[in-house]
């Protein structure tokens, strides 16, 4: 509103002129109303970015909140004041995210940004201990549950020729992945150079996933998060527009298709 406003400040002052009840703005309203324009702009692009459904957003939280605060800290001139309380707003409605485990791991397993945000060595090492954690834990989760030892029959004798043999096999069945191969996997994908924030990464991955399956499966799981409601109160309004008072006996089912049709094409 307020840059509709100011791109029609020449035919706003001309009409009020012609109105003596209506007092028009001053010169120094008007360089207000243009600095708080300036100020007020990055909320707006973040929000843009934050709502889109099309590429994943979990990720992207760490980059834009800390590039947005140096983006209003480094900022000089005109409202200094109003950017330092929004600097402080952000921080107490977000905290320190870098201490969040899933949105360092996500930051991570997205190949536009691995440890570029993490401008701190403890940050990065912590971001990249997040994730061998991550990795672990799904290795651990896929990890076949140990079978039951069998039974001695009672035609079987209390030492048979194959108990060593079956000692041998517990001893080696199953042994998981070391953490040195875990560690070996991700740093692998962190030297790897990032692509540009404007490529998807859902796509790098599907060309990439045998080269670190492990990681992959945490990226699969943690960027399909999105980052805000829109995209779920999106969805809603669509619905609305299909389930309607001349519509209101549609079948579940049918329902859903047409939804999803309406999203996906």
């Amino acid at each position: 509103m307020l840059e509709r406003l100011l791109e029609q400040q020449k035919a706003v002052t001309l009409v009020l002129a012609g109105v003596p009840t209506v007092k028009n703005l001053s010169a120094q309203q008007w360089s207000t109303a243009a600095d708080l324009t300036a100020t007020l702009r990055p909320f707006m692009d973040v929000t843009t970015l934050m709502s889109g459904a099309a590429y994943p957003t979990v990720s992207m939280i760490l980059p834009v909140v800390d590039g947005l605060k140096d983006l209003l800290r480094s900022t000089t001139g005109g409202l200094d004041v109003l950017r330092d309380v929004f600097v402080r707003l952000v921080d107490e409605r977000f905290g320190d995210g870098f201490a969040d485990p899933e949105l360092c791991a996500a930051t991570v397993v997205d190949p536009r940004f691995k440890t570029a945000p993490f401008d701190d060595q403890d940050r990065r090492q912590r971001a990249l201990s997040y994730t061998v954690q991550a990795m672990e834990e799904t290795v651990a989760a896929d990890a076949p549950s140990p079978s039951p030892s069998p039974q001695p029959t009672a035609s079987s004798s209390v030492m048979s020729i194959w108990s060593k043999l079956d000692r041998n096999i517990s001893a080696t069945a199953a042994p998981g992945r070391s953490r040195e191969s875990i560690q070996h996997e991700l740093d692998l994908f962190v030297a790897e150079p990032t692509i540009h924030r404007d490529q998807c990464p859902l796509q790098w991955w599907a060309a990439n996933q045998k080269s670190y399956p492990l990681v992959a499966e945490i990226a699969r799981r943690l960027l399909a998060i999105p980052a805000t409601s829109v995209p779920s109160e999106r969805l809603f309004s669509k619905a609305g527009d299909v389930i309607t008072k001349k519509r209101n006996r549609l079948d579940p089912t049918k329902a859903d298709r047409v939804i999803f049709l309406m999203e996906n094409l």
